[in-house]
């Protein structure tokens, strides 16, 4: 018998679609291997996450209100200025008023946007105070925090304080040195160095902790002893001096 010779276009026509088939094939069995090696782990980080967020409740924190947009402000200004807030908590602990809630932000890639799930726990003041800075890892300018850094505006520069200790495991940044100064004083440092490192920023009449991770009941429990530490240890001074009224 003959061979069956095809036209040169449906040879090529062939061959194309059955590199699309192996390809295709190919594709299949990755996201395959991908499902099967990866989904497990998914899940477990999953699950792990849903344990950590449950039992708000037993700590007298309940669903609530950002009601005078404070929380979402100090989050547009820390992560994404066109994020959102979600999961609410309010309650209180040790006395003073907290909030505490993810903040959402979406970020655009090359390709495909990417959803960024963060978290701001705050402690509410008496007064309105300056903004200031204080974390392991601060970045000086604009746009989007997505790791465990972060961002301060442009409007505030980096403040280097007395301490060379603290210089080295922390930045501060503010809008008016002798304000940043005034707030970390040297037992203010000091107490600072002994805690867990924790992102924090004064923002309007709060003082808000803050990670690009999401929210979770033990992360909570250890940032809260650490901002309550610091409002305990403002000097009276600072909040007379450079605080203003509540509206």
């Amino acid at each position: 018998m003959l061979p069956l010779a095809l036209p040169g276009w449906l040879d090529a026509v062939v061959g194309l679609l059955t590199g699309f088939g192996l390809f295709i094939g190919f594709a299949a069995l990755v996201g395959w291997l991908i499902a099967r090696i990866g989904g497990p782990w998914v899940d477990r980080a999953q699950a792990k996450l849903t344990r950590e967020q449950a039992g708000a409740e037993r700590y007298g924190w309940h669903p609530g209100t950002d009601a005078d947009g404070q929380l979402h402000v100090a989050g547009c200004r820390i992560f994404a200025p066109d994020g959102h807030l979600r999961r609410i908590l309010v309650g209180e602990y040790q006395g003073r008023p907290i909030r505490m809630a993810e903040f959402v932000h979406t970020t655009r890639g090359r390709y495909l946007p990417t959803t960024w799930v963060n978290h701001l726990v705050a402690i509410e003041l008496s007064v309105r105070l300056p903004d200031l800075a204080v974390g392991p890892d601060l970045v000086i300018g604009p746009g989007p925090v997505v790791g465990d850094g972060a961002a301060v505006e442009p409007g505030m520069e980096r403040v280097e304080v007395e301490s060379e200790a603290f210089n080295q495991r922390f930045r501060a940044a503010g809008v008016d040195a002798r304000y940043v100064s005034a707030v970390l004083h040297p037992r203010m440092m000091e107490w600072l160095l002994d805690q867990p490192p924790v992102n924090f920023r004064l923002s309007g009449n709060l003082l808000v902790a803050y990670a690009a991770k999401p929210w979770t009941v033990p992360q909570t429990l250890t940032v809260l002893p650490v901002l309550s530490g610091v409002v305990d240890l403002i000097p009276p001074f600072v909040l007379s001096d450079y605080g203003r009224q509540v509206s």
